[in-house]
């Protein structure tokens, strides 16, 4: 028998006797036979150690893009409607062909909510509901969870905020038991706070170390405004400042029946749904406290601002402003058109940045949506010496398709129209992706039956629809500008040949840094009129 010992020189000997076999002649030092060299061998012909050319088929179909098949029939998971206690809107898709259940109750509340100087309020104490109960502390309660192969998490949005359970059919009872405990009696352990803050605050500081964390940080600090609910920045003195009490009293608040709605898809009817929850209903009242009105965004004083972030890998930028709210009634051309742009990976900022210029891995432009407004935002993760030159890229590509200089063609609504219907299916794939997408109809006040025309929706926009959308709603002349990275990297430009070189200052003998062009950016007032703003990673002045 082979010992271990014996085992590990075998295979070293081979891995050796491999690494030697394909070392390099004394004549070609880089051991890559070049595509067509004359030494290269006959295909088929291994008597040589010679590489053989790589041979393309030339097949006539390989000319012409495959075409799309036409959508299969799909039918929707239906949805029952009805209210529990006259309290509890339930949405019920009745899905029985698996013995799993997905249930979630959905409350108003959220970050929206935090007090000034506790940002980070909501999000911090929703998750410590699902952290243990009154009866079970952590280690125990997630014992119980798997022992019968169930989940209970919580979480806090923007503006709602949810409990959800998943289960086997036939562990519902025991599962549920411990839902009805997350939901009415959390632990709210100090314990627990204290190991979730510094958790937090571990995350934080990992965070300001990467230019698209610090992006994402400040970008709704920049376009909403600094005291504007959606602008709220949590910062490591915010999450200090939260104690017991505060978690103890939000869920007071906020976590309560009335006008709260519960979402259930998977093996279960309306029978169970009123037999799980009327005991619940029983020792569970009141209503939550009102969130206060979202005021109109007012963003922040300034066009371009700048993130210092020593030694980051890469650079981020984006050019945004506001947009069309959800239930704008051109919405489907709308997501026609910013498709074109910025929708995929053959849209045209990413075509432009990553397989033309290469700067980038990706790059994405879209619409985002809350209950009250819309914002666009075209945005990508960039090479650092390419920063300034992929930031006026991204603004050439929405000045083209604004003005109509570069209006979008057939070809691209077509692609953008059959990627979002036969993609279609895939949305409604598992239950937490069906419960998920009613939820949203829910919140953004649309109808369950949203989903039955979604495809004649989308067959119905036409090209002027998409380019007269780019017209109206792209602004590239009165956009915020953000960019996130390393102030210090020697920038390039590309020239009339098509080539990369470095850009310099009119001295011609010094190049120039990220932050020389991003100055100069600002006072040319290329993207808009404004001056340049630098932050920190907490969206404070620089000064």
């Amino acid at each position: 028998m082979m010992t271990s010992t014996m085992l590990k020189t075998s295979v070293l000997s081979l891995g050796l006797a491999a690494l030697l076999g394909a070392c390099p002649s004394a004549g070609n030092k880089s051991g890559v036979q070049p595509i067509g060299d004359p030494k290269a061998v006959e295909p088929g012909d291994t008597s040589g150690n010679e590489v053989s050319p790589v041979v393309f088929p030339q097949e006539e179909f390989r000319k012409t893009q495959p075409v799309p098949t036409e959508p299969r029939a799909f039918n929707l998971p239906g949805i029952t409607r009805f209210k529990l206690g006259n309290q509890i809107d339930v949405f019920l898709a009745e899905r029985h062909e698996l013995p799993t259940i997905s249930l979630e109750l959905n409350f108003d509340g959220g970050t929206v909510s935090d007090r000034t100087g506790r940002e980070g309020t909501a999000s911090l104490c929703m998750s410590m509901v699902s952290e243990g109960t009154k009866k079970l502390e952590k280690l125990a309660f997630e014992e119980a969870k798997a022992n019968i192969a169930s989940g209970i998490s919580s979480y806090a949005g923007a503006e709602s905020q949810g409990i959800s359970m998943r289960t086997l059919s036939k562990n519902f009872d025991a599962t549920f038991g411990l839902f009805a405990d997350t939901l009415l009696e959390p632990g709210f352990r100090d314990a627990e706070l204290e190991r979730m803050v510094k958790r937090s605050l571990e995350s934080l500081k990992q965070s300001k170390g990467s230019a698209g964390s610090v992006a994402r940080r400040v970008s709704g600090n920049i376009a909403y405004g600094e005291r504007h609910p959606f602008g709220k920045i949590v910062t490591e003195k915010s999450l200090r400042k939260i104690k017991i009490g505060d978690c103890k009293s939000y869920h007071k608040s906020y976590v309560k029946p009335k006008g709260a709605r519960l979402f259930v898809v998977g093996d279960m009817t309306q029978a169970q749904i009123t037999e799980a929850f009327t005991p619940l209903l029983a020792k569970w009242k009141g209503a939550p406290k009102k969130l206060a009105k979202v005021p109109a965004p007012k963003s922040r004083k300034g066009r371009v601002f700048f993130i210092d972030i020593p030694g980051a890998a890469q650079s981020t930028i984006s050019v945004g402003h506001m947009g069309p709210g959800r239930k704008d009634p051109s919405f489907f051309a709308n997501q026609m058109m910013v498709g074109v742009l910025g929708g995929g990976f053959s849209s045209r900022i990413n075509m432009n940045l990553r397989e033309d210029k290469g700067y980038s891995y990706g790059a994405r432009g879209s619409f985002s949506y809350n209950r009250h407004f819309g914002t666009f935002r075209a945005s990508s993760s960039v090479r650092s010496d390419s920063t300034h030159q992929s930031l006026l890229e991204l603004l050439t590509e929405v000045t083209l398709l604004q003005s109509g200089t570069s209006p979008a063609k057939v070809e691209e609504l077509t692609r953008e129209q059959n990627g979002a219907i036969l993609g279609l299916p895939a949305r409604f794939a598992t239950a937490g992706q069906v419960l998920s997408m009613y939820r949203n109809l829910v919140y953004y006040d649309l109808p369950t039956t949203y989903y039955n025309d979604y495809v004649a929706n989308f067959k119905a926009v036409t090209l002027e629809q998409v380019n007269a959308a780019a017209t109206k709603l792209l602004h590239p002349e009165d956009s915020i500008i953000l960019v996130v990275g390393d102030a210090s990297v020697p920038q390039i430009f590309r020239n009339e040949e098509n080539k990369d070189v470095p850009r310099m200052k009119a001295d011609g003998k010094t190049q120039m840094t990220l932050l020389d062009t991003i100055t100069e950016l600002a006072a040319s007032e290329k993207g808009g009129k404004g001056k340049l703003v630098i932050l920190d990673a907490d969206g404070n002045i620089k000064k």
